[in-house]
Protein backbone atom coordinates (compact mmCIF):
# COMPACT_ATOMS: atom_id res chain seq x y z
CA UNK A 1 0.00 0.00 0.00
CA UNK A 2 1.26 3.47 -0.81
CA UNK A 3 -1.05 5.57 1.35
CA UNK A 4 0.51 7.20 4.38
CA UNK A 5 -0.75 9.14 7.36
CA UNK A 6 -1.02 12.87 6.65
CA UNK A 7 2.27 14.52 7.57
CA UNK A 8 0.51 17.84 8.19
CA UNK A 9 -1.19 16.40 11.23
CA UNK A 10 0.45 17.55 14.47
CA UNK A 11 -2.00 16.20 17.05
CA UNK A 12 -0.70 12.80 18.26
CA UNK A 13 -4.21 11.38 18.52
CA UNK A 14 -5.01 12.38 14.93
CA UNK A 15 -1.73 10.93 13.71
CA UNK A 16 -2.35 7.69 15.57
CA UNK A 17 -5.88 7.43 14.16
CA UNK A 18 -4.60 7.96 10.61
CA UNK A 19 -1.90 5.33 11.03
CA UNK A 20 -4.36 2.93 12.64
CA UNK A 21 -6.74 3.31 9.68
CA UNK A 22 -3.95 2.71 7.18
CA UNK A 23 -2.69 -0.39 8.99
CA UNK A 24 -6.24 -1.78 9.05
CA UNK A 25 -6.33 -1.44 5.27
CA UNK A 26 -2.99 -3.23 5.00
CA UNK A 27 -4.34 -6.10 7.10
CA UNK A 28 -7.59 -6.30 5.13
CA UNK A 29 -5.82 -6.33 1.77
CA UNK A 30 -3.01 -8.68 2.75
CA UNK A 31 -0.22 -6.11 2.51
CA UNK A 32 0.54 -7.34 6.04
CA UNK A 33 0.79 -11.11 5.85
CA UNK A 34 0.22 -13.87 8.42
CA UNK A 35 3.14 -14.08 10.88
CA UNK A 36 4.77 -10.92 9.49
CA UNK A 37 6.71 -8.80 11.99
CA UNK A 38 5.70 -5.15 12.22
CA UNK A 39 8.51 -2.71 12.99
CA UNK A 40 7.66 0.48 14.86
CA UNK A 41 10.82 2.18 13.57
CA UNK A 42 10.23 1.25 9.93
CA UNK A 43 6.62 2.33 10.06
CA UNK A 44 7.54 5.63 11.73
CA UNK A 45 10.10 6.26 8.98
CA UNK A 46 7.64 5.42 6.21
CA UNK A 47 4.93 7.66 7.68
CA UNK A 48 7.40 10.43 8.48
CA UNK A 49 6.39 10.59 12.14
CA UNK A 50 7.81 9.79 15.56
CA UNK A 51 7.45 6.35 17.10
CA UNK A 52 4.73 7.44 19.56
CA UNK A 53 1.68 7.57 17.23
CA UNK A 54 2.79 4.36 15.51
CA UNK A 55 3.15 2.59 18.83
CA UNK A 56 -0.32 3.74 19.89
CA UNK A 57 -1.88 2.53 16.63
CA UNK A 58 -0.20 -0.87 17.00
CA UNK A 59 -1.31 -1.07 20.62
CA UNK A 60 -4.91 -0.50 19.59
CA UNK A 61 -4.75 -3.15 16.85
CA UNK A 62 -3.26 -5.60 19.34
CA UNK A 63 -6.06 -4.90 21.81
CA UNK A 64 -8.54 -5.80 19.03
CA UNK A 65 -6.80 -9.08 18.23
CA UNK A 66 -5.51 -7.94 14.82
CA UNK A 67 -1.87 -8.09 15.96
CA UNK A 68 0.08 -9.96 18.60
CA UNK A 69 2.41 -8.07 20.91
CA UNK A 70 5.61 -9.74 22.04
CA UNK A 71 8.60 -8.90 24.20
CA UNK A 72 10.19 -5.46 23.89
CA UNK A 73 7.04 -4.00 22.38
CA UNK A 74 7.42 -5.99 19.15
CA UNK A 75 4.31 -6.69 17.09
CA UNK A 76 3.44 -9.41 14.62
CA UNK A 77 0.47 -10.45 12.51
CA UNK A 78 -0.96 -13.57 14.19
CA UNK A 79 0.31 -16.88 12.83
CA UNK A 80 -2.86 -18.94 13.05
CA UNK A 81 -3.27 -22.62 12.40
CA UNK A 82 -5.60 -23.54 9.55
CA UNK A 83 -8.22 -24.59 12.11
CA UNK A 84 -7.96 -21.27 13.97
CA UNK A 85 -8.37 -19.37 10.69
CA UNK A 86 -11.38 -21.53 9.80
CA UNK A 87 -12.91 -20.83 13.22
CA UNK A 88 -12.53 -17.06 12.77
CA UNK A 89 -14.28 -17.17 9.39
CA UNK A 90 -17.07 -19.23 10.96
CA UNK A 91 -17.74 -16.69 13.70
CA UNK A 92 -17.54 -13.83 11.23
CA UNK A 93 -19.98 -15.61 8.92
CA UNK A 94 -22.53 -16.21 11.68
CA UNK A 95 -22.40 -12.57 12.80
CA UNK A 96 -22.48 -11.21 9.25
CA UNK A 97 -25.47 -13.40 8.53
CA UNK A 98 -27.28 -11.91 11.52
CA UNK A 99 -26.39 -8.39 10.37
CA UNK A 100 -27.63 -9.08 6.83
CA UNK A 101 -30.88 -10.42 8.23
CA UNK A 102 -31.44 -7.14 10.09
CA UNK A 103 -30.22 -5.05 7.15
CA UNK A 104 -32.87 -6.59 4.89
CA UNK A 105 -35.50 -4.77 6.96
CA UNK A 106 -33.66 -1.42 6.84
CA UNK A 107 -31.95 -1.24 3.45
CA UNK A 108 -32.52 1.86 1.29
CA UNK A 109 -32.36 2.40 -2.46
CA UNK A 110 -29.21 4.51 -2.06
CA UNK A 111 -27.40 1.74 -0.20
CA UNK A 112 -28.48 -0.85 -2.75
CA UNK A 113 -27.06 1.35 -5.51
CA UNK A 114 -23.80 1.65 -3.58
CA UNK A 115 -23.61 -2.13 -3.20
CA UNK A 116 -24.19 -2.61 -6.93
CA UNK A 117 -21.31 -0.24 -7.67
CA UNK A 118 -19.03 -2.26 -5.41
CA UNK A 119 -19.98 -5.43 -7.27
CA UNK A 120 -19.12 -3.85 -10.63
CA UNK A 121 -15.84 -2.62 -9.19
CA UNK A 122 -15.03 -6.08 -7.84
CA UNK A 123 -15.75 -7.66 -11.20
CA UNK A 124 -13.42 -5.22 -12.97
CA UNK A 125 -10.67 -5.70 -10.40
CA UNK A 126 -11.11 -9.47 -10.66
CA UNK A 127 -10.64 -9.30 -14.44
CA UNK A 128 -7.50 -7.23 -13.90
CA UNK A 129 -6.27 -9.72 -11.26
CA UNK A 130 -5.86 -6.82 -8.83
CA UNK A 131 -6.06 -8.68 -5.53
CA UNK A 132 -5.42 -5.63 -3.36
CA UNK A 133 -8.14 -3.54 -4.96
CA UNK A 134 -10.52 -6.49 -5.01
CA UNK A 135 -10.07 -7.20 -1.31
CA UNK A 136 -10.63 -3.55 -0.37
CA UNK A 137 -13.81 -3.34 -2.48
CA UNK A 138 -14.98 -6.63 -0.99
CA UNK A 139 -14.51 -5.20 2.52
CA UNK A 140 -16.47 -2.07 1.60
CA UNK A 141 -19.31 -4.23 0.24
CA UNK A 142 -19.51 -6.29 3.43
CA UNK A 143 -19.07 -3.37 5.82
CA UNK A 144 -21.81 -1.38 4.09
CA UNK A 145 -24.24 -4.21 4.84
CA UNK A 146 -23.34 -4.82 8.45
CA UNK A 147 -23.25 -1.11 9.22
CA UNK A 148 -26.78 -0.96 7.75
CA UNK A 149 -27.96 -3.30 10.51
CA UNK A 150 -28.08 -0.29 12.84
CA UNK A 151 -26.65 -2.46 15.63
CA UNK A 152 -23.38 -0.76 16.54
CA UNK A 153 -22.19 -3.54 18.87
CA UNK A 154 -22.78 -6.17 16.18
CA UNK A 155 -21.13 -4.07 13.48
CA UNK A 156 -18.09 -3.39 15.66
CA UNK A 157 -17.66 -7.09 16.44
CA UNK A 158 -17.85 -8.02 12.76
CA UNK A 159 -15.47 -5.23 11.74
CA UNK A 160 -12.82 -6.43 14.16
CA UNK A 161 -13.25 -10.01 12.97
CA UNK A 162 -12.97 -8.82 9.38
CA UNK A 163 -9.59 -7.23 10.10
CA UNK A 164 -8.45 -10.40 11.88
CA UNK A 165 -9.44 -12.58 8.93
CA UNK A 166 -8.08 -10.09 6.36
CA UNK A 167 -4.53 -11.51 6.04
CA UNK A 168 -5.98 -15.02 5.79
CA UNK A 169 -8.57 -14.09 3.16
CA UNK A 170 -5.81 -12.42 1.15
CA UNK A 171 -3.49 -15.41 1.60
CA UNK A 172 -6.24 -17.75 0.40
CA UNK A 173 -7.11 -15.68 -2.64
CA UNK A 174 -3.53 -14.95 -3.68
CA UNK A 175 -1.81 -18.22 -2.84
CA UNK A 176 -4.29 -21.05 -2.35
CA UNK A 177 -6.99 -20.81 -5.01
CA UNK A 178 -7.29 -20.28 -8.75
CA UNK A 179 -7.88 -16.59 -9.53
CA UNK A 180 -11.02 -17.65 -11.42
CA UNK A 181 -12.51 -18.43 -8.01
CA UNK A 182 -11.97 -14.99 -6.49
CA UNK A 183 -15.41 -13.67 -7.30
CA UNK A 184 -18.12 -14.57 -4.82
CA UNK A 185 -21.86 -14.51 -5.37
CA UNK A 186 -22.58 -10.94 -4.29
CA UNK A 187 -25.46 -10.09 -6.62
CA UNK A 188 -27.85 -12.62 -5.02
CA UNK A 189 -27.16 -10.97 -1.65
CA UNK A 190 -28.20 -7.61 -3.08
CA UNK A 191 -31.35 -9.11 -4.59
CA UNK A 192 -32.33 -10.72 -1.27
CA UNK A 193 -31.82 -7.37 0.47
CA UNK A 194 -33.86 -5.62 -2.22
CA UNK A 195 -36.75 -8.05 -1.71
CA UNK A 196 -36.55 -7.64 2.05
CA UNK A 197 -35.99 -11.39 2.29
CA UNK A 198 -34.22 -11.50 5.64
CA UNK A 199 -33.86 -15.29 5.73
CA UNK A 200 -32.26 -15.47 2.28
CA UNK A 201 -29.99 -12.50 3.02
CA UNK A 202 -28.72 -14.26 6.13
CA UNK A 203 -28.13 -17.56 4.36
CA UNK A 204 -26.35 -16.01 1.38
CA UNK A 205 -24.12 -13.83 3.54
CA UNK A 206 -23.17 -16.80 5.70
CA UNK A 207 -22.33 -18.82 2.59
CA UNK A 208 -20.12 -16.02 1.29
CA UNK A 209 -18.15 -15.74 4.54
CA UNK A 210 -17.98 -19.52 4.95
CA UNK A 211 -15.76 -19.67 1.85
CA UNK A 212 -12.88 -19.10 4.28
CA UNK A 213 -14.20 -21.79 6.62
CA UNK A 214 -14.13 -24.41 3.90
CA UNK A 215 -10.81 -23.27 2.45
CA UNK A 216 -8.91 -23.57 5.72
CA UNK A 217 -10.81 -26.61 6.94
CA UNK A 218 -9.48 -28.47 3.91
CA UNK A 219 -5.91 -27.30 4.54
CA UNK A 220 -5.96 -28.15 8.28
Amino acid sequence: MTATAPKAETDPESLSASIYAELRVRLITGALKPAEAVSIRKLADSFGVSAMPVREALRQLASEGALNSAARKAYRVPDLTAQQASDLFFVRGVLEGAAAEIAATRITANILTRLEKYVVKMENLWKARDATGFLLANYKFHSTIYQCSGNSALALSIDRLYVQTGPWLAHGIINLVNPDNWLGEHTPIIEALRRGDARAARRLMEEDAFWGVELYRHTA
